[in-house]
């Protein structure tokens, strides 16, 4: 008996691709060949031609997953590509929730498998770990992805509310007295508003990426490389620039002058009124941001994930940016639904709580101010001009008596005030760091994260200088 004719247009890719819808709408055990046979409205035979039977398939249904995943390049820094590689690879798996426990299980692995091990293993390989140092490194790495991701799909809610109904049934007097650690860890931190299980992947990844760091560090030769960078020269400030930061105020700005001994505070209540109450004075060049610019449509920012990376250690103090259609929304839930669907993140009560400062920027910028304006996160610009992170966070003594030794380093004297009527001190020191970093652009000596930018829908290249 002849097999049956080809379906014409029937292809192996379509296949694929049905199987794994199917599995989107409703797990494995919804995929079979007469389930696709029945979608793309041929026989169940023509199918084998394609694929010889159920194995080949999953085979080539993971394969498409690992697809979707970042290939690490060899030539960029690898603490970068690996975790881009891992917030993509979440990005997929929230997208493909059957194929978790698939990732790395099939015998007969596909060709886009073999290339993504490959790129995993030579980008680590290049950046000098040793072959035990890689094997540990790629174990840690996918234990914390395939580990949360197992942990973050069998959760029994979806949001803060199913959260709150689940606390209430669960956490009563008697389990309160049995269990005080679950139940303090319950209620004033996992139930606390604002807090998602999902928002725990990017510093637990951080973490990781700082243990292979370490690790890194023990296993090259002496000299070889270290976490922590040369301090860079004094900035030459050859044009008047502006580094902006949000305050309770609205805006607080720290302008520096070619030849003025140190920098200056501006205080407005919008950002617009702030650059044109300097310009009025100054013929201002360049003006630097704490705020996402550019903000995307669906997934992501490569800025923030590499912004991230160069903060070990304190990698929260990067917000995820939102898409732009949920910064359209009103009020958090709603913008926790259109985000959730676009990017597969939720919405923290930190980064919605920027709304309205983002709102503002981004309709500023869209209005084409004839000013060169920048994104600069201070965190990072304090990492590059100091060498390495600073040892305290920006609210303590510690802390700003730290970032002003890096200022005074990086050749920017005391600002002429530190504190006023709705501004703090960090407000001020951070506007500093943002002007150092925009000074450095002048110069000539500035990067962005990421080199090229991003651009999005809304045609604003998204990158956080440094």
């Amino acid at each position: 008996m002849s097999p049956p004719a080809r379906r014409p247009g029937l292809t192996r890719s379509a296949v694929v691709a049905t199987a794994v819808a199917l599995a989107d709408e409703d797990g494995i055990p919804a995929v079979s060949m007469r389930a696709i046979a029945g979608r793309l409205g041929v026989e169940a035979m023509s199918l084998y031609h394609h694929v010889p039977n159920k194995d080949a398939l999953l085979d080539a249904m993971v394969d498409l997953v690992f697809g979707e995943f970042h290939a690490p390049a060899g030539s960029g820094p690898w603490r970068d590509e690996l975790r881009r590689r891992s917030v993509t690879a979440r990005q997929a798996l929230l997208r493909h929730r059957w194929a978790v426990g698939l990732m790395d299980s099939r015998r007969t692995p596909g060709p886009e498998t073999l290339r993504h091990h490959e790129a995993v293993l030579a980008c680590l390989r290049r950046a000098g770990f040793s072959l035990a140092a890689t094997g540990h490194a790629v174990a840690l790495l996918d234990a914390q992805l395939y580990g949360f991701m197992l942990q973050e799909l069998a959760l029994p809610f979806t949001g803060e509310a199913e959260l709150a109904a689940i606390g209430a049934e669960v956490l009563d007097a008697e389990t309160a007295t049995a269990f005080p650690y679950f139940t303090e860890f319950a209620r004033e931190h996992a139930m606390r508003p604002g807090w998602s299980f999902g928002a725990e992947f990017d510093v637990t990844l951080d973490l990781a990426l700082d243990a292979v760091a370490g690790l890194a560090a023990h296993d090259r030769p002496e000299g070889s490389g270290s976490v922590a960078s040369p301090r860079p020269d004094p900035v030459p400030v050859l044009a008047p620039v502006l580094g902006v930061d949000g305050c309770r105020a609205g805006w607080v700005g720290a302008l520096l002058v070619p030849g003025a001994p140190r920098p200056r505070v501006v205080v407005a209540p919008t950002v617009g009124e702030l650059v044109e109450a300097v310009r009025a004075e100054v013929e201002l060049a360049v003006v630097g941001i704490d705020i996402p610019i550019g903000l995307p449509d669906g997934g992501l920012r490569a800025a923030d994930a590499l912004a991230r990376a160069a903060l070990r250690g304190r990698a929260s103090s990067v917000f995820p940016t939102l898409t732009r259609a949920a910064y359209a929304e009103p009020t958090r839930a709603a913008a926790d639904a259109v985000n959730r669907g676009l990017s597969g993140q939720g919405v923290g009560a930190q980064a919605f709580a920027l709304r309205a400062k983002i709102l503002e920027v981004d309709a500023w910028v869209r209005s084409r101010p004839t000013v060169e304006v920048l994104e600069v996160h201070p965190e990072v610009s304090f990492v590059e001009m100091n060498g390495g992170p600073l040892p305290a966070g920006k609210r303590t003594e510690a802390g700003r008596t730290a970032r002003l030794d890096a200022l005074s380093a990086a050749g920017l004297a005391r600002p002429s005030v530190l504190q006023g009527s709705g501004y703090a001190p960090d407000d001020v020191l951070d506007a500093c760091a943002v002007a150092w970093t925009v000074a450095r652009h002048v110069a000539g000596l500035s990067r962005s994260l990421p080199e090229p930018p991003e651009v999005f829908s809304d045609g604003i290249p998204a990158a956080i200088h440094v």
